[in-house]
């Protein structure tokens, strides 16, 4: 396992510089590794068979399927295992989560091992039927009580926020003292500054391409809520993004950098998974 923190862009454009030439190597070896022995399950370390995963494209990151995980998931439950170990989480018995997602496998995932856990999706139609099963919220103006959770885990948002640090400063707010995010996201590794793709208007309705100010061609991604569209695109965070979080009231804001082919952790053109740890 390959685990580093880096706190700052400078920090880990040493990485990047002394390491970037290995990496066609490195996500070889562990694909290689993976086929041979299989993996780990990050929760139960159970073993699991190479035979057992399910390998759709070449998008690492994005695949490598067991269980409702993919390879970005286990990364996050490997960092919520190290909090839990280190007593910066309660127990997973007594953890307070909130997810927003609510349809997905790995949501499914969280239902059977999280007893208390609050998932939820972005449902701003009211009259979508929907709701009668699904809670709806907004993650940039969550109707949650301040200081209810002791963890908040986030899986490839916030590129769609239309408002990322009101979603931050909602985050701050609902987590207690002590509490965790633990996110991934699209991220911009090798630049300092976010790369935008379309600014919010106040008012406009949030993902609605035609309401949006566009610096470039709309850009949707999928979302298992709209599977046919998929989400408007605002942002790709770069490193600028620890300084959001701190400008927002996290404390220690660190990417965590995790290449773990015993787990089935690696990435796409790098060998890791970058994983946004932040404490309250």
């Amino acid at each position: 396992m390959d685990w580093q923190t880096f706190t700052s862009f400078p920090a880990f454009q040493e990485h990047l510089q002394r390491t970037q030439a290995l990496w066609p190597s490195q996500v070889r070896d562990s694909l290689r590794l993976i086929v041979l022995n299989g993996i780990l399950d990050p929760l139960s370390g159970a073993p699991v068979p190479a035979a057992a995963l399910k390998l759709e494209s070449a998008n690492y990151r994005e695949t490598l399927e067991h269980n409702g995980c993919i390879s970005r998931h286990r990364a996050v439950l490997l960092v919520l295992q190290q909090l839990t170990a280190r007593g910066e989480l309660p127990a997973i018995e007594e953890l307070q989560l909130y997810c927003p997602e609510a349809i997905t496998p790995f949501a499914a995932l969280l239902r059977r091992h999280f007893p208390r856990a609050l998932l939820s999706e972005y449902l701003p139609d009211p009259a979508d039927p929907r709701h009668s099963s699904i809670p709806h919220q907004d993650l940039c103006a969550l109707s949650l009580p301040d200081a209810c959770m002791d963890l908040v885990v986030c899986n490839d948002v916030f590129k769609h926020l239309y408002d990322l640090p009101a979603a931050l400063s909602e985050i701050v707010r609902i987590l207690r003292p002590g509490g965790q995010l633990v996110t991934t996201f699209h991220f911009a590794y090798n630049r300092i500054n976010t790369i935008v793709k379309a600014h919010h208007y106040p008012g406009a309705n949030p993902g609605v391409a035609g309401e949006a100010a566009l610096i470039s061609d709309p850009e949707f991604h999928g979302n298992p809520v709209d599977p046919h569209q998929g989400s408007l695109v605002y942002q790709i965070p770069g490193w600028d993004l620890l300084d959001q979080a701190r400008a927002c009231g996290f404390l220690e804001p660190t990417i965590h950098w995790i290449a773990a082919p015993s787990y089935g952790v690696v990435g796409q053109e790098i060998p890791a998974v970058m994983v946004l740890v932040a404490r309250r």
